[in-house]
């Protein structure tokens, strides 16, 4: 005979009762959440969109808290111009949606049926389903299958593409996010620290890989965006390459690049370690990084434009030499994410992007480059547009590493 199951995973509204009295963990105030929506209605009230669908994981937490290392499963806020939020979730997701979120409409769907028959259900009973409805096309968490079955569900409704209102939203980081922020650069220092102490002659790439993690756990990161990444020797002239129990040997190169979570809050750094005396080539790559990056920092200010800045970064990279490889970005946006990254998509930093800086951007710094296949350098910050300046948040010497 079957077990009685909760009734949470029938489907339907849940409420805090379920939590049997544990406090929730809300990261913020409820009023900051409520900023947080505002902003994205006026947004809304722009593109004349009457309800917004949130799917992107990373946007959800964004408006309502919502934390679990199993995103991608069906979360989903209905934004509605006016009135308050809806949150759906994965039956299994009940505790942990309950347990973020400062809504009170919270529902899961029932398991053995479609969450897009749910969905539609809920808008129909709220009176939206004749509205202007818009959803993050562009989202990683909206397959083409998910809206044509959405679509199926609510005859007649043309949905807008709405990706951007939740993003344009978050490019400014509110007082609250930068202290976030802060505490997870300082997370992120101390796993840099330990990963350029753990590097020696004979260690491997998982030597250093190791140390790092277990700093920054124990310095109070919650599961990461990105694993500690270590690449070292030829591997690291491969991009996106990183520790695969390679052992070091005198003259090897090792690029190293963390991020610690705070709230799901991240501050990534970068840096460089040379086993014995580096390379001249790799000497020069790093003065040319490092004066790039430098570059990048003393021009970051209210008003001017991702062109400018980026045009001050190539002034330094130029002292590299011709032949190598560079992505081309000085800088992209960082706030609060889920695996696989820590950008947060709302800012970049190169050639050609005329946004206009202002304060409270937050930008990952990564600079660096590859001789492919030989080695590679690499050195960034994370740092937040001020009302005269920038300030960098993370405070690892900045410099190539001699050990």
């Amino acid at each position: 005979m079957p077990v009685a199951l909760h009734s949470s995973l029938d489907g339907g509204p849940v409420s805090l009762d379920i939590l049997s009295g544990l406090p929730q963990e809300l990261a913020f105030s409820v009023e900051e959440y409520r900023g947080r929506v505002e902003r994205v209605r006026e947004s809304m009230l722009a593109a004349r969109v009457d309800v917004l669908l949130v799917k992107e994981p990373s946007s959800v937490l964004y408006l309502c808290g919502l934390q679990s290392f199993s995103m991608y499963g069906g979360e989903c806020i209905i934004l509605p111009l006016d009135g308050e939020p809806t949150l759906v979730v994965h039956p299994p997701e009940a505790g942990t949606a309950l347990l973020h979120t400062w809504i009170d409409d919270v529902h899961t769907f029932d398991a053995s049926a479609m969450q897009e028959q749910y969905l539609a259900s809920l808008l129909r009973d709220k009176g939206l389903d004749k509205a202007k409805i818009a959803i993050e096309k562009q989202s990683i968490g909206v397959t083409v299958s998910f809206q044509e079955s959405l679509a199926a569900h609510l005859s007649g409704v043309e949905f807008a593409d709405g990706s951007a209102l939740v993003t344009r939203a978050r490019i400014l980081k509110s007082p609250a996010e930068i202290t976030h922020l802060r505490k997870a650069a300082a997370i992120t220092d101390l796993g840099a620290v330990a990963a350029i102490e753990a590097a020696g002659e004979g260690k491997t790439d998982n030597d250093i890989a190791a140390a790092a993690s277990s700093a920054l756990i124990q310095g109070g990161s919650e599961y990461m965006a990105l694993s500690p990444i270590v690449t070292s020797g030829r591997r690291s002239g491969i991009l996106h390459s990183t520790h695969k129990r390679v052992p070091l040997r005198k003259g090897d190169s090792i690029l190293i690049e963390m991020g610690a979570s705070y709230q799901r809050y991240t501050a990534p750094t970068m840096r460089t370690i040379s086993i014995g005396d580096p390379d001249a080539g790799v000497i020069r790559m790093a003065g040319a990084c490092l004066s790039a990056l430098d570059k990048v920092i003393e021009a970051i200010r209210p008003g001017i434009t991702s062109d400018e800045v980026a045009r001050a970064g190539w002034e330094g990279m130029d002292l590299a030499g011709p032949g190598l490889v560079f992505h081309g970005v000085f800088g992209y946006g960082v706030g609060c994410n889920f695996p696989p990254t820590w950008a947060d998509g709302t800012a970049f930093i190169r050639l050609g992007d005329h946004t206009v800086l202002q304060p409270g951007m937050v930008f990952h710094h990564p600079v660096a480059l590859r001789r492919l296949g030989e080695y590679g350098v690499a050195f960034s910050e994370t740092s937040v547009v001020t009302e005269d300046g920038c300030e960098v948040l993370t405070s690892t010497e900045r410099r190539l590493f001699i050990r």
